[in-house]
């Protein structure tokens, strides 16, 4: 029953993502900067890009600040609550109207999803907003390795890249012979 519960509260979040990613900066080049007054304080005018060591490790210091933890896990709570509190008298009515027969039990006028997820789901909000808690520690964790891992994944790709380059010569090269 929780896991139902879940696909109901999960595209809540989805829909409130971007009320939280309202700090967004776009960044010159990237086509919206046409439209944007402020420059990412990670992007390097002297042409070498972003940093993204920098901007990794920024994440992860605030994924692993236990105010954003607790606003994400107090966002969930509130959101799960809402969702459990919603009347469904208009989905079985609806259900009913489209398919007889299809909602076998009979609900209390009023009834909410909280009556229907049963009595355990009074605890649910607060356990979702202990994982998510948890969660966001998890991806600060994620961040801050990432930041680290940041050096070594920007030099495979710049030697890959140089290895396609040298790859593509030696094939002009040969057909050109």
């Amino acid at each position: 029953m929780r896991d139902k519960i879940l696909l109901l509260v999960l595209p809540l979040a989805a829909i409130t993502a971007p009320a939280n990613a309202q700090d967004v900066v776009y960044a010159p080049g990237t086509g919206a900067a046409e439209y944007s007054d402020t420059v990412s304080p990670y992007y390097n005018e002297s042409g070498a890009g972003y940093d993204n060591r920098a901007r990794m490790g920024s994440m992860a210091g605030r994924l692993s600040d236990p105010v954003v933890q607790d606003s994400v896990g107090i966002m969930v709570e509130r959101m799960a609550g809402a969702v459990l509190n919603m009347p469904i008298d208009g989905i079985t009515e609806a259900i009913e109207t489209a398919r007889p027969g299809t909602v076998k039990r009979q609900l209390r006028r009023g009834a909410t999803v909280a009556d229907v997820a049963g009595r355990d789901a009074r605890y649910l909000p607060e356990e979702l907003g202990d994982q998510s808690r948890a969660a966001v520690g998890m991806m600060g964790g994620v961040a801050r390795a990432m930041a680290n891992m940041m050096p070594a994944i920007e030099n495979l790709g710049r030697d890959m890249q140089n290895q396609i380059d040298a790859a593509k010569y030696e094939a002009r090269r040969a057909r050109d012979r």
